[in-house]
C-alpha cells in the first residue's frame, strides 16, 4: 500500500478560513458571549511534487512563526517517512521526525490525508480493518439558548432538540452550568436539572441525552452530585466535564452513584494533551467511563492510543470535537477502524471552501467515506475569492 512513485513534499499553505454553524449558536459556562453563526480555523494545504494535496486543519491555537519553523523540517520530505507505517498502516511516528509530530499533533490530519491520497485508501485503512459500517454521532450545539433568549427561556432549548430530532439526531448534548457565571447558583442548578427534565418528556425514552456542564460546577461539588441525583430518573447516558479532572473528585462522584444505583457515564479529558493523563482515571479503578481528548489537538495517533488505553480499562472514547466540519471527519473515520472509539461529536458546521466526498447521515449515524485520504478537496473558487489573499506559504 505505497504510492507508485516516491512523493516528496513542497510547499505548506496556511490561510485562515471561516466555519458556520447550521444555527446561531448560545454561549455555555465559561464563555463571555455566544458563539454565534461563525468560527475561524486555520486551513492546512500539503503540496507534493506528485501533484497530489493533502488538506486538514490546525487544531484552536493560530499559526505562528514557531510552527511555521517546525514545518519547514518537514519539507523534502517523502510523507511516508514522517510515521513507521507496517503492512501499509501508520503505526507510529517515525523517531527522525516524532518530535515536530508530537509538538503539532493536529498535523495528523492533513497528513493521514496525503498519505491515504497518495495510496488511493480512505484514511480508515492508514490506521486499521473496518470494525463497524456506520458511526454513531450526536449533536453537541445545545447551548444556553434560555439564558440567550429569555423570553422564550427553556422552551428555546426544548425547541432546538425538537429540531435536532427532526433532522435524524438521535443523540443530542446539552450544556449545563448555568450557575457557575451566567445566573446565580441555585437558580442555575435548578434551570440545569429543569432542561434535562423538560427535553427527556419532550424527546421521550428513545432520545439518547448527554450533558456537558463545561466544569461549571468546579467550585460546588454537592451541586454537581444534585444534579446527578435529580437527573437520575431522567436516564441521562453521560455526564461530561462536571468539574476539572480530579481524582479525589471523581472518586467521591463515583461513591455516591454506586450507592444510590446511578448508571449515568461519566466522560471527561477534552484538556488532555497526553494520553498518559488518563492513568490515574483508569487504573487501579475506572473513574472515567468515556474518554474525550480532543481530535484535533489530541490527532490521530493520540487519540488511537488513548482509545487502547480506554478499552483494556473497560472505558469507552468518544474524540471531542468542536468548530471543525474536518473534526467530525476525522473523528468519523477514527470510530471505523478503532473499535474502542464508539461514536464522534458532530457540530454540524460547514465550510465553504472545503468539498467532501463519499460521506451519509441517516437515523443518528454517519457512513464514512471510501474515497482517498479524507475525501477532502478545496473549492478553489471560494478560495481564491475569499482567502488566497491572506494565506502565508511555507516552502
Amino acid at each position: 500500500m505505497r504510492a507508485a512513485a516516491p512523493a516528496r513534499i513542497t510547499r505548506f499553505t496556511l490561510a485562515p478560513i471561516l466555519g458556520r454553524f447550521h444555527k446561531f449558536v448560545a454561549m455555555n459556562s465559561y464563555d463571555t458571549a455566544p458563539k454565534g453563526h461563525t468560527y475561524n480555523s486555520t486551513l492546512v494545504r500539503i503540496s507534493t511534487d506528485a501533484g497530489v494535496e493533502g488538506v486538514g486543519v490546525m487544531g484552536y491555537a493560530a499559526s505562528n512563526e514557531a510552527f511555521h519553523g517546525a514545518l519547514r523540517k518537514l519539507l523534502g520530505a517523502d510523507p511516508h517517512e514522517l510515521y513507521e507505517m507496517r503492512s501499509g498502516r501508520i503505526a507510529g511516528r517515525a523517531p527522525a521526525y516524532s518530535a515536530v509530530l508530537a509538538a503539532y499533533k493536529h498535523i495528523d490530519g492533513p497528513l493521514f490525508d496525503l498519505i491515504g491520497k497518495l495510496n488511493k485508501v480512505p484514511c480508515w485503512k492508514l490506521i486499521g480493518d473496518s470494525v463497524r459500517d456506520r458511526i454513531e454521532v450526536y449533536d453537541g450545539t445545545l447551548y444556553f439558548s434560555d439564558v440567550w433568549f429569555r423570553d422564550r427561556g427553556v422552551r428555546s432549548v426544548v425547541e432546538e432538540a425538537e429540531e435536532a430530532w427532526k433532522s435524524g439526531y438521535r443523540g443530542m448534548k446539552f450544556k449545563l452550568g448555568r450557575g457557575w457565571k451566567w445566573m446565580e447558583r441555585r437558580a442555575g442548578l435548578a434551570r440545569d436539572i429543569e432542561i434535562v427534565r423538560t427535553v427527556r418528556r419532550a424527546l421521550g425514552p428513545q432520545a439518547k441525552i448527554l450533558v456537558d456542564a463545561n466544569n461549571g460546577y468546579r467550585d460546588d461539588f454537592e451541586g454537581a452530585w444534585r444534579l446527578m441525583a435529580e437527573t437520575q430518573l431522567s436516564n441521562v447516558y453521560w455526564a461530561e466535564e462536571l468539574f476539572p479532572e480530579n481524582v479525589e473528585r471523581y472518586s467521591e462522584l463515583k461513591d455516591r452513584m454506586a450507592k444510590a444505583g446511578n448508571k449515568t457515564l461519566i466522560a471527561d479529558g477534552e484538556n488532555v494533551r497526553e494520553p498518559k493523563e488518563f492513568e490515574p482515571y483508569l487504573k487501579p479503578r475506572r473513574l472515567l467511563d468515556v474518554l474525550q481528548m480532543d481530535i484535533r489537538t489530541g490527532g490521530f495517533l493520540g487519540n488511537i492510543e488513548m482509545a487502547r488505553m480506554g478499552e483494556a480499562a473497560g472505558a469507552a472514547s468518544v474524540p471531542h470535537n468542536w468548530g471543525s466540519q474536518v473534526g467530525l471527519y476525522m473523528g468519523l473515520h477514527l470510530a471505523k477502524a478503532v473499535r474502542g472509539v464508539e461514536a464522534a461529536e458532530d457540530d454540524r458546521s460547514t465550510c465553504d471552501v472545503l468539498q467532501a466526498e463519499g460521506y451519509s447521515f441517516r437515523d443518528g449515524h454517519y457512513t464514512v467515506s471510501e474515497a482517498p485520504g479524507l475525501g477532502l478537496r478545496v473549492d478553489e473558487e471560494a478560495y481564491n475569492a475569499k482567502y488566497r489573499g491572506q494565506q502565508t506559504v511555507v516552502e
